[in-house]
């Protein structure tokens, strides 16, 4: 049995000011053992497929500043596991568009500079604590409430990250079993350049991050805004 501490969705270099000590305190009030990250602790917003601002940094710049942002998470956190999301496999998706196989590129550890400690889930796969789903979320189903609906879809407890206006934790049962969907928000600063592109949308980020205990119960933890405790 595990208290696992849930990271969403970063977005280096547009991590939130806030989050990393933020993080710390969920950790040290639930006491927890094992770590996951839901992905996209990388933006690559200069590889997006969409159009990229004029005044945002080149991709290799950007991808300097991003480990130069990460760097004191992987300096706290010396283990854990890591699920690649959609803007993390910017790199291979852009290689592979071009013709470029997947196999002649850097290790996704190496690429993104962790520490020996982590393990990689790659993009769309599952990581399973205590019969808990953990996955990135970038894949059908979505809707309203989209771990909720990946937890009815494979009848298991399911975590994800992806949709940063989604925060919370919805229960369903049948006659033999309890589930859950927990939905973790993100920790990115949508103030930043490279996420003005969700400025257009009226549902916001909410930010935070999430604990699970022994696969039986999630909590989701608010960060608190600046003016507030």
């Amino acid at each position: 049995m595990a208290i696992v501490l849930v990271v969403p969705d970063l977005h280096a270099p547009a991590i939130h000011p806030n989050a990393l000590g933020f993080v710390k305190s969920v950790q040290d009030y639930w006491q927890t053992n094992k770590t996951v990250f839901l992905g996209d602790n990388f933006d690559f917003h200069r590889l997006s497929f969409h159009p990229s601002e004029p005044r945002s940094d080149g991709a290799w710049r950007e991808h300097q500043l991003s480990l130069q942002a990460l760097e004191p998470w992987y300096k706290h956190f010396r283990k854990a596991t890591y699920l690649v999301g959609n803007h993390c496999s910017m790199v291979a998706r852009r290689a592979v568009d071009s013709g470029i196989p997947e196999e002649w590129l850097k290790p996704a550890k190496e690429l993104f500079g962790m520490p020996r400690g982590w393990d990689v889930v790659e993009r769309f796969g599952t990581h399973r604590i205590d019969g808990v789903a953990y996955r990135h979320g970038d894949c059908p189903p979505g809707g309203q409430f989209p771990a909720l609906a990946h937890a009815k879809l494979n009848f298991e407890s399911t975590v994800l990250g992806h949709y940063h206006g989604a925060f919370g934790v919805q229960y369903f049962a049948n006659r033999q079993k309890i589930i859950f969907g927990c939905q973790a928000g993100s920790l990115c600063d949508e103030t930043h350049i490279v996420q003005k592109y969700g400025r257009s949308f009226s549902k916001r980020p909410i930010l935070g991050c999430a604990v699970v205990i022994d696969g039986e119960h999630a909590i989701c933890e608010k960060m608190p805004l600046p003016n507030k405790k």
